[in-house]
Parts: C-alpha cells; sequence; structure tokens
C-alpha cells in the first residue's frame, strides 16, 4: 500500500517522533494492567478498538490500547480533570486540566479532528506544516500563530518547551524512540493516538470522540461522529445488492516492488464496502507487503479499476513512470482514479487530512466510481479520474 503508506508518511510523518515511551516519566506507554472492569463507562467504542472512556466525577479517565501497529498489551492511562478533581490515589497515569488550551499536533489528521470541533484554535505547533491542507490553518501558520515542531533528529525541543503546550499528541510508529523519551524528561504530557491502526474506516474516525473531552466538547463530538456514522451506512447500504462487484488494483510500483495492503487494511475494508472487491486479496493482515512487479502487472491487467496510482495526477505522468501501463486494462479503459484531488502545491493532502475523519465521503467517491448508477448525482471529493 504504498501510495497510500507512503502520502501518509510523506504528509504526516515528518512526524516520527512519536512513538512509545520509555519508562520512567508518567506520560509513559506500558503493560498497564489497571481493571477497567470497575470502572463507570462514559463511552464505549461501537467501532474504534484503541481507546475507553470512563466518568471520574465529573472528570474523564481515558484508556489507550496499542497505539501503533505491532503493539501488544500496551497501554496508556489519562486522567482528565475538572474543577480540580483528583485522580484516584492508585492511579499511575498521567492527568491533564481539561478544556486544554495549548497543543503540539503531530500529525494532519488530528488537525482536522480539532478544527471539525471549532477547537483548532489550541494547536500551537505542528510537525510538517508544509504538508497542511486545511486553510485555515494554513493562514494561521502563516501568521506565525502556529509554528513547526520538525521532526525526527531535527526536533526543536527548545522550540516546544517554550510553547508550554498542555499535551503533545503523538502519532506512534514502531515502539520505543529517545526523542519521545527527551520530550518527557523535559517535563511535557506526551499522548498518543491511535487512530491510524484502526482498520475499520469508522472506527479512525470515531477518535474524534476522545479529541472532544480534551476540549470539553463530548456531546459535539459524538454528534459529528453519529452524523458520519449514519450517512456511511446509508452509502454502504446501496450496494448490499449489487450483482457485479468490481476488481480494484490498489497503490503503484517502488524501486523493484509493489507494495499492496493486506486483506483487513483500511482501504480494502472500503472497498468493499463500496460494493468491489480487492484484487490482490490472499493475506489475512492489515499491514502492506511488498509484491514483485511483475506479480502486481499481471493483476493490475485483469482488475477493472485502478485505484491510488502514487502521486500521479494524469494518464500521461502514469505513462511516463512505466511504459508498460499503456497495457494494464484500467488503464486502456479509462478507470484509474487517485486520492489527490485535493492537494496543495506544497504537498498537502486532504485525503490524509479530513478523510480520516470522513470515510463517508471516500466512500461515497468510491460508489460513484465502481456503481455510478447508484450515486449518479455524487460529485468526486478525495479522487478524481486521470485522463
Amino acid at each position: 500500500m504504498l501510495s497510500f503508506y507512503f502520502m501518509r508518511r510523506s504528509t504526516i510523518i515528518c512526524l516520527l517522533l512519536c512513538v512509545v515511551l520509555l519508562s520512567s516519566c508518567g506520560g509513559s506507554a506500558s503493560k498497564n494492567s489497571r481493571n477497567s472492569e470497575t470502572l463507570d463507562t462514559l463511552y464505549t467504542p461501537r467501532y474504534a478498538s484503541g481507546f475507553e472512556m470512563f466518568r471520574h466525577g465529573k472528570s474523564t479517565m481515558i484508556h489507550i490500547i496499542n497505539p501503533w501497529q505491532g503493539a501488544d498489551s500496551v497501554s496508556q492511562w489519562i486522567f482528565l480533570s475538572r474543577d480540580g478533581e483528583k485522580a484516584p490515589a492508585d492511579f499511575d497515569g498521567i492527568t491533564v486540566p481539561t478544556p486544554i488550551c495549548k497543543a503540539v499536533c503531530m500529525s494532519s489528521s488530528y488537525v482536522a479532528f480539532l478544527e471539525a470541533l471549532e477547537a483548532d484554535t489550541i494547536i500551537r505547533a505542528i510537525s510538517g506544516t508544509n504538508f497542511i491542507y486545511s486553510k485555515q490553518i494554513r493562514e494561521r501558520i502563516a501568521a506565525g500563530e502556529i509554528v513547526e515542531t520538525g521532526y525526527d533528529n531535527s526536533l526543536n525541543f527548545e522550540q516546544i518547551v517554550a510553547l508550554q503546550p498542555d499535551v503533545v499528541f503523538l502519532y506512534g510508529i514502531t515502539g520505543e524512540n529517545a526523542l519521545t523519551a527527551k520530550l518527557n524528561e523535559l517535563g511535557l504530557q506526551t499522548i498518543y493516538i491511535g487512530d491510524y491502526v484502526e482498520n475499520n474506516p469508522l472506527g479512525r474516525a470515531e477518535w474524534i470522540t476522545l479529541f472532544g473531552e480534551f476540549v470539553d466538547k463530548g456531546q459535539r463530538a459524538t454528534a459529528i461522529f453519529d452524523s458520519i456514522c449514519t450517512e456511511y451506512n446509508r452509502a454502504k447500504e446501496l450496494v448490499a445488492q449489487v450483482d457485479q462487484r468490481p476488481e480494484v488494483m490498489l497503490n503503484a510500483p517502488w524501486q523493484d516492488s509493489w507494495f499492496v495492503p493486506g486483506d483487513r487494511s483500511y482501504m480494502v475494508r472500503l472497498i468493499e464496502d463500496a460494493g468491489g472487491d480487492y484484487a490482490c486479496r490472499g493475506v489475512d493482515s492489515d499491514q502492506s507487503r511488498p509484491i514483485s512487479t511483475e506479480t502486481a502487472f499481471v493483476t493490475a491487467s485483469k482488475a477493472d479499476y485502478w485505484l491510488s496510482p502514487g502521486m500521479a495526477t494524469s494518464l500521461a505522468e502514469l505513462r511516463a513512470m512505466n511504459p508498460r501501463f499503456e497495457s494494464i486494462k484500467p488503464v486502456r479503459e479509462n478507470h484509474v482514479f487517485n486520492n489527490n484531488a485535493r492537494i496543495t502545491p506544497s504537498g498537502g493532502s486532504d485525503f490524509w487530512e479530513s478523510g480520516a475523519l470522513y470515510p463517508d465521503r471516500t466512500l461515497k467517491d468510491m460508489i460513484r466510481i465502481l456503481h455510478p448508477e447508484l450515486l449518479p448525482d455524487h460529485e468526486l471529493f478525495y479522487f478524481h479520474q486521470l485522463k
């Protein structure tokens, strides 16, 4: 799934800092075994698997679970204190007074969540400001109201500390990272957001309910998510009885390999919910895997549609990448669509920004592509046809 994986990494990923915390600080993720069964449930996720939320007086207790791919029994507890309430005596997580006033975001999808909640004014720094799509946020960046944090080994610790953020929302990728430990040593509250780990598109969007608790807009967050669910499931119902399910190829070659997602991945779920069949089925996994370009060409030649072919914006660009693409069935039949209809000159992609929150828009795009007769009036939002 390299084009998706790579775009995510190139637009958001600058965000490598985000990984599992080391043991010494209260903000660290750990193999924590607090018994959630004895707590008073505030919100039970319907689709997401990466978090739980509980009541404690007026406050909220959040449990984040396995927030990066490959994590095993890793968790983080956060006590969101209201009106000065104290965490339980045996609580071993971090305490954050709410509503928070200043935040650092290490992924552009977090920007979309906060913007939808009309709480984006709390954002003071972003990793990868050049890759932000939102016009409103880019204007604040240009005005100096939001700064670049840097990323990886170029992370600007001094600047982050000077901002005195209430929280740093991290993007976990692989595991323990010395940069994250450094943030904790500097006294910063770091919190893992594992939205990208969710394989269910609605599960990824459901993380807005967690963000709502940080800014005391839980009801608004739930209402937004309910609306997204309604739109998504209504669109999904349209394809319930389709007779033909077109085969769909994903992504494009990278060097000598073509990375394709596993059968349980986010994009494959969207294809299936849109009434399509995934052309590269066969691996029960939620992670991408490389296949040889030869195997990929054979598979793509049999597919009916080709979605997200790298960075290409036209068929001419696609042919320039490899002349053999000319012979692939979706290219011959003009059935190639990419998710880069909404991008900025510097590479900001709305598909990887607001798309995480609004999978209903992506689903409708895919239904319009695969079964145009079912949504004849829908105008493509994230996708466009390559010509």
